[in-house]
């Protein structure tokens, strides 16, 4: 029998991308296969969820919320599982499904496309991780995300070139031009590692002449306060 390792499960406001402020029940699995300079999610301990566990668990939550979002980590470490849960899943329950992913599994994408709704994507900007550069990763990813409801996400910060961001543009006009890009300024601490405002201006105005949708968003729950 499949099982999950899953960090925690819980009720929120979704605080990322073009989704910020919907209610969500999220799903946050254990473990993730990359590890970006900007990283603020802690990985100290788990449980483990068989499918039926994680169903059971998941209807304990009574007040309404639109989706389900599976976080992380890196949820498509989990994609078999996931295949299994959510085939079970569907076939009671109409929540749209919500994956945020790193977008660096391609391979790991298909097994779960039929039964997920919404796909938010991370591109991870090697100028800003301080990380290796997954632009094959990427673009084979995306190839396979654009039959679905899809969008980007981007963190910028001070250290964020415009080589990346023009290598990122490049990749999803390729694709498809009407796939919204977030640029989403890095939630700091440290005065040094936030992203200027010129420079966020000029990489969206740059994004605009081939991207359709570029916004420019936040962590909002952070700003507000809630997990």
């Amino acid at each position: 029998m499949k099982e999950a390792r899953i960090s925690e499960i819980f009720l929120s406001l979704q605080g990322e991308g073009l989704y910020v402020g919907v209610p969500q029940l999220f799903v946050r699995f254990f473990g993730c296969n990359l590890s970006c300079a900007f990283c603020d999610t802690n990985f100290d301990s788990y449980g483990t969820f068989t499918r039926g566990a994680l169903m059971s668990k998941i209807l304990e939550y009574e007040k309404p919320y639109h989706s389900v979002s599976l976080t992380g980590g890196e949820p498509l470490l989990q994609a078999d599982f996931i295949k299994d849960f959510l085939g079970e899943y569907k076939r009671f329950y109409r929540k749209p499904i919500y994956l945020e992913t790193n977008g660096t599994l391609p391979r790991e994408l298909p097994k779960v496309m039929d039964y997920i709704d919404i796909i938010a994507m991370d591109f991870k900007l090697p100028s800003s991780t301080k990380r290796a550069s997954f632009w094959e990763e990427h673009r084979k990813f995306l190839n396979i995300a654009k039959e679905k409801e899809v969008f980007i996400k981007a963190v910028i910060t001070n250290n964020t070139s415009a080589d990346d961001i023009m290598r990122m543009k490049e990749i999803v006009a390729e694709e498809r031009d009407d796939i919204p890009i977030i640029l989403q300024p890095v939630t700091s601490l440290s005065d040094g590692e936030k992203a200027r405002d010129e420079n966020l201006c000029l990489f969206s105005e740059f994004l605009k002449k081939s991207i359709k949708r570029v916004e420019r968003i936040g962590q909002i729950h952070k700003t507000i306060g809630v997990k």
